[in-house]
């Protein structure tokens, strides 16, 4: 009996470990030890890596003194997660740590992160609702905090439309759980998953984690943010707590238990979307940091289309979840590689060598499923999955993947492009900068090569038709890029030159471009575009008016009011 107790005060002390090490670091910023907290930085998240690599699969504890009664455990899925999100926070402690060497406003900067870290890593293993909802909310608003961390009017309205976004996406997911525990009359997530009672429900669950990962239309915060939060911030971001809401998806509506077919259809018209989406608009950004916004758009795009194929049906289901994780983790893997090749770029004080191009050149076109990477075997296991469940899906990524993958290698190149032109304006080298980078790079390169998990997909990518189904997109690509560059990029009269702003102005430049270069261009052309452009001051001073606090407010308030009405009428 006093072992049984021994042994489950170990495993509760064990989990607690995850989220409290952060946690406590955050509070020590506030007390006069703020000064050595940076120095222990990476310490945070060890206890995430070794719980992951080390805790058990079934492993639960009970905590009844926190916050209304917690429960924490570790399930397959949670170990998958909680290793990725333990290893990118470890690689970005290190970053951070040396970003902030001589930074007056350091202490900022490591109470936000240490909070972001702790809610990151508290919702991957907390298993009541109330905990989970505590951990969601804790790393979302604090992300706020990176966001906001260089002070500039830049940053400061990149954090407003975060903020923004996120209370909808808050109080969209609070209403839908006060909903499914009064349908299932528990507290528990594992008897409230795939609980799916009404479309309502459906989409305040959509749109409470879609924000999280920037679903079409809930994405406008990610390449804002993208651009104001400090590198090492922007790729946990990106790689780490973008995918709390993939795993709030996989916990609340887990493909195998739930068969919705008519939300999986808008599942996957909104990921293809997205994934056009993110690969047009970022082709037309001038900041590195912006266009790997951009890709995450696309990409968490494709990884939505994977998931709504998963609600299709059980059997789509079981099928659908390994691929959705093998995606993710190499979306994850490779993006905050990426990001760490960014910092690489903006911290030199010299240009990147050939091979450091090279290096960073690998996970990007690796995104695009070049072959032998780990991008060509996520692709192939997409393609399995299709060829599974047969038509219509079969036939639809027959052009679907190869259209995604030549945008993605266009807008890669783009990446690198923007690349050689940060690193000629970067400050002078930061420690370690390079050996991060590596060690991103080499978990990027080997990781789905090792993983048990991955080694049918991993065969099956190495057959030549696969080989070739993976090198022809990406060799188009390039060709596209090449024609891209050559044909339709100005250097003097770009969207950034002219101060473009609002969606209406793009349209009209691009327009406006498309005529002076046509000989044919007649007066009423031009009439019509003068008509078009009388228009553009009233947009942006309406847009102006929805910005504005009062606005907002007033927004949110109606909002939570709709969503009272909602569960009255229940």
């Amino acid at each position: 009996m006093i072992f049984a107790d021994l042994q489950t005060m170990g495993h509760a002390l064990f989990l607690s470990l995850v989220a409290g090490t952060p946690l406590l670091m955050a509070a020590a910023c506030c007390t006069p030890m703020k000064k050595t907290v940076v120095h222990f930085l990476p310490l945070a998240a060890v206890p995430a890596l070794a719980v992951a690599l080390t805790a058990p699969v079934g492993l639960v504890a009970e905590i009844g003194w926190f916050f209304m009664g917690g429960r924490m455990g570790l399930d397959e899925i949670g170990r998958i997660f909680l290793c990725l999100s333990g290893f990118i926070w470890f690689l970005a402690s290190f970053s951070s740590r040396s970003m902030l060497k001589n930074n007056q406003n350091q202490t900022h900067y490591l109470f936000f992160f240490l909070t972001s870290m702790c809610g990151n890593f508290g919702l991957i293993l907390a298993r009541g609702l109330l905990g989970y909802y505590l951990f969601f909310a804790l790393m979302s608003f604090a992300a706020y905090g990176l966001i906001i961390q260089n002070g500039t009017e830049k940053a400061r309205k990149a954090g407003r439309i975060y903020l923004i976004l996120v209370m909808i996406g808050e109080v969209a997911l609070f209403t839908a759980l006060i909903i499914l525990v009064h349908s299932t009359g528990s507290l528990a997530i594992d008897d409230i998953a795939g609980v799916i009672h009404q479309p309502l429900v459906f989409a305040l669950l959509f749109i409470g984690f879609g924000v999280k990962i920037g679903a079409l239309p809930l994405h406008g915060w990610m390449v804002p943010a993208y651009q104001a939060a400090p590198i090492p911030a922007a790729a946990v971001l990106a790689g780490a707590m973008v995918n709390a809401g993939i795993l709030g998806w996989l916990r609340f509506l887990p493909p195998g238990l739930t068969s919705y077919p008519q939300g999986g259809v808008f599942f996957i018209a909104a990921g293809a979307l997205a994934a056009v989406y993110g690969v047009i608009t970022g082709l037309y950004h001038k900041q590195a940091g912006a266009v790997l916004g951009c890709s995450s758009i696309s990409q968490m795009g494709l990884i939505t289309v994977i998931f709504g194929l998963g609600l299709v049906d059980h059997e789509a289901g079981l099928h659908a979840t390994p691929v959705l994780i093998l995606y993710v983790v190499h979306h994850s893997l490779t993006k905050s590689s990426l990001f760490f090749g960014y910092d690489l770029a903006a911290s030199r004080g010299r240009i990147l060598s050939h091979l450091q191009v090279a290096a960073i050149l690998l996970p990007a076109l690796a995104l695009a499923g070049l072959p032998l990477t780990g991008g060509a075997i996520a692709k192939s296991a997409f393609k399995q999955l299709t060829v599974t469940l047969g038509e219509p899906w079969y036939g639809l990524s027959t052009f679907f993947l190869p259209i995604t993958a030549m945008g993605t290698t266009m807008l890669m190149l783009h990446f690198i492009c923007l690349l050689r032109d940060t690193e000629k304006r970067g400050n002078s080298e930061r420690a370690g900068s390079g050996i991060i980078f590596t060690v991103s790079f080499i978990a990027t390169a080997i990781t789905l090569w090792l993983w048990p998990a991955a080694g049918f997909f991993v065969s099956n990518s190495l057959s030549w038709t696969k080989f070739w189904q993976a090198l022809w997109p990406v060799a188009g690509g390039c060709l596209l890029f090449l024609a891209w560059r050559r044909f339709f990029i100005r250097e003097k009269q770009t969207l950034d030159d002219v101060k473009k702003q609002t969606i209406f102005d793009i349209v009209l430049f691009r327009f406006g471009n498309l005529l002076q270069e046509k000989e044919w261009q007649t007066q009423q052309q031009g009439r019509f575009i003068s008509y078009l452009s009388g228009f553009v001051p009233q947009l942006r001073r309406s847009e102006k008016i929805m910005g504005r606090w009062k606005v907002v407010g007033l927004s949110y308030l109606l909002l939570c009011l709709c969503m009272l009405f909602l569960l009255l009428r229940l």
